[in-house]
């Protein structure tokens, strides 16, 4: 039994106390309707906890962008425009640059690249935001 933990240990990622990087990084193009996703899970009971979480983004364009970090329960509230709680750490709103560093207690939790009008039903004509980001979580 001993023998097939340790086993399972070793080709599970985390397991031997390695640190796992997962990183989220594009340049895109957001326009009113348009939103950028970076989704993380937690791999289990070895990576619950504290996570360490950088954002880094650049803007090109002519428009602000909103990022924002949540806990994936509140992931559909965000989506239908209704209140949700966003972290404050590693969310900014009318952002044109950010650098963001920190630790995080979620286990599963989304950081979102949002064009400021995404939740007006009328087309806005507003500028679209052409942005740069990276996103890791280790």
């Amino acid at each position: 039994m001993t023998a097939m933990m340790l086993c399972a240990c070793l080709f599970t990622p985390g397991c031997t106390g390695e640190d796992e990087e997962i990183v989220c990084e594009d340049t895109v193009t957001l326009t009113q309707y348009e939103v950028y996703e970076c989704g993380f899970e937690s791999s289990g009971i070895m990576n619950s906890g504290y996570t360490e979480l950088s954002i880094e983004m650049t803007s090109t364009g002519d428009s602000s962008v909103h990022i924002i970090t949540f806990d994936s329960d509140q992931y559909n509230s965000w989506a239908y425009c209704e209140d949700f709680d966003a972290n404050e750490e590693f969310s900014e709103i009318y952002s044109t640059g950010a650098s963001m560093e920190g630790e995080i207690d979620y286990d599963n939790f989304y950081v979102v690249f949002d064009h400021p009008m995404s939740c007006e039903e009328e087309d806005a004509s507003t500028p679209v935001a052409e942005i740069s980001f990276k996103v890791v979580a280790k």
